[in-house]
């Protein structure tokens, strides 16, 4: 009953329809490593405990079943289909595991499916789920235990990969002590939101790049009031923002006030330990009201785009050269292409924004958020860790056969579709490998396949600096920006990134409630002393139960 009614109270399942195409070179965070051999010894958890082990094979042919989602209108090449195709064909080849399809689905169809399979407890041997499904199958009693077979199989990449992480990626995969699943690993350099200020502008103004609140506040007055194009209009915008600027995500995203809430040291729409150690819902805290107090300041001064909350294309300020600064991702160089086409003499620098005390804080993306799991009972569990180690060898490209694959065709048609597992620095490792190559320190030749890339990218922008401007973003973000990621900063995680079930119930109400107060004490529709309704109508809609909720799910961990 226990299980079933547990199973039953799932909700919320996120469609995984993991539709990862290729990302402009300095959007994909990829970092290659040497080739790991096969065949390490480990003891294996089966009936013969002593004999060796191949990380990347099953001894014997295997079938494996499972279901999943496939990104809507995703295209394969003529004569191949879902369950037969270049993904399915290697893992095949590499593994011995083959995969027998039960269903796929896109989109919604995908995820009432899945709830479906969940509810009734028809699962498949071998799945890709997110978060909240992992934790309910998990306190269902309904997941395989891997610690064994990750231990006897781990490849060494494999491993790797995961202590880059320091372990919080296996950590997150655990529940109950035990390790219930495979996680994927989300390159951390993407929650870092970075201030992008116009270089140009504050040359010709005369002014330094801002190193503090108080310095962006008045490097964004000077945008807005001293004509920094020089066309004779007031028409230049300070700072950008977006309708999803007051709240914060994880993963760094264009025109979200993140890096102005960080300096107050402030996280609102997450869950963090407050001075008391106790687990907190960021958005009811004094320091987001005092985030907000300034953000209101600034923009009844005029120093926040006017229309922030309303544009549908958030871009246009800067891309049109009407705006001096933006927050964003370290990998915004096609966005700063577009804008270098139509103002050849831009020139944006990114920079971090520091709190009082001159630390720069940083919210960081959940380290994993996608779960390779398998069946209580399943009668290989070690397919899973072998087929991680194929898959990630594959996707790190330290498989040479890995290079005849056409990875334009879409991921999610490989057998398990598709997750990222990356080292949790790779765009700074990347990026030394680069600086070290284009100084001469090392050989070009000496690259992996990918660094090779950006180092041509890099040769080639040196030789006609911005003459072909996506050769220039190719390479870019490992550059500058990359420099920028390697200062040091306070680190601060969220504490609980699923939902419980007064959430499922009560979440949108409380989350529009949110929404509204933040954007009408901004925008001056409110005073800010409203926030301290907010939070006393938050914590009486249903949100002190959910945060005892949240503590109780995590102490299950």
């Amino acid at each position: 009953m226990k299980t079933m009614k547990a199973l039953i109270a799932l909700t919320v399942v996120s469609a995984l329809v993991t539709a990862c195409s290729d990302k402009p070179a300095q959007q994909g965070a990829q970092e290659t490593a040497q080739d790991t051999s096969k065949g390490q010894n480990a003891s294996t958890p089966s009936a013969a405990p002593a004999a060796k082990v191949d990380p990347f094979k099953m001894p014997n042919p295997v079938e494996i079943t499972t279901f999943k989602g496939v990104t809507p209108g995703a295209k394969l090449p003529s004569g191949d289909t879902v369950e037969e195709n270049q993904y399915t064909r290697y893992i095949k080849d590499k593994t011995n595991i083959s995969f027998k399809l039960l269903w796929y689905a896109s989109g919604q169809d995908y995820t009432q499916k899945l709830k479906l399979a969940v509810a009734s407890n028809d699962l498949p041997d071998m799945m890709l789920v997110d978060e909240q499904t992992f934790l309910s199958l998990a306190e269902a009693g309904q997941l395989e235990d891997l610690t064994k077979v990750y231990d006897a199989y781990a490849a060494p990449l494999t491993k790797e990969l995961y202590a880059s992480t320091q372990n919080k990626a296996l950590d997150k995969a655990k529940y109950g002590g035990k390790l219930l699943a495979i996680p994927n690993i989300s390159v951390q350099a993407d929650s870092v939101s970075m201030v992008w200020v116009r270089k140009d502008w504050l040359d010709k103004l005369g002014l330094q790049p801002p190193k503090t609140m108080d310095d962006l506040v008045n490097v964004a007055k000077a945008f807005v009031e001293k004509d920094p194009d020089g066309n004779g209009k007031a028409d230049t915008i300070g700072l950008t923002g977006s309708d999803t600027a007051l709240s914060m995500p994880g993963k760094a995203s264009f025109h979200n006030f993140k890096p102005i809430f960080e300096a107050y040291d402030a996280f609102p729409s997450n869950w963090i330990k407050d001075k008391s150690g106790s687990v907190v819902y960021g958005s009811i805290l004094p320091e987001t009201k005092q985030a907000l107090g300034k953000l209101r300041d600034m923009y009844a001064a005029g120093l926040i785009d006017k229309e922030f909350a309303l544009r549908k294309d958030v871009n246009a300020p800067v891309v049109s050269g009407q705006a001096g600064i933006f927050l964003g991702p370290w990998w915004a160089g096609g966005m700063l292409m577009d804008t270098y086409t139509n103002n050849p003499k831009a020139n944006f620098i990114p920079l971090l924004l520091p709190d009082a005390k001159g630390q720069v804080n940083n919210l960081m993306v959940p380290v994993s958020n996608t779960f390779l799991v398998m069946k209580k009972g399943v009668k290989n569990p070690e397919a899973a860790v072998v087929y991680a180690n194929t898959f990630i060898a594959a996707q790190r490209k330290t498989d040479p056969d890995a290079l005849k694959l056409d990875f334009t065709i879409d991921a999610s048609y490989w057998p398990i579709g598709n997750a990222t597992f990356d080292y949790a620095d790779a765009v700074e490792r990347k990026a030394d490998m680069l600086k070290k190559a284009l100084s001469g320190a090392t050989k070009p030749e000496s690259l992996t396949p990918e660094v090779k890339v950006l180092y041509d990218y890099a040769k080639q922008d040196q030789a006609n600096p911005r003459g072909d401007l996506k050769v220039w973003k190719s390479y870019y973000g490992y550059t500058e920006p990359a420099e920028v990621l390697k200062q040091p900063r306070s680190n601060i995680y969220s504490e609980f990134t699923a939902t419980t079930k007064t959430m499922d119930r009560k979440w949108a109400n409380l989350q529009k409630l949110e929404s509204e107060t933040f954007f009408k004490i901004v925008m001056g529709q409110q005073p800010l002393d409203s926030f301290d309704k907010f939070v006393t109508d938050w914590k009486s809609q249903g949100g002190d139960d959910i945060t005892k909720e949240v503590r109780d799910e995590i102490s299950k961990k």
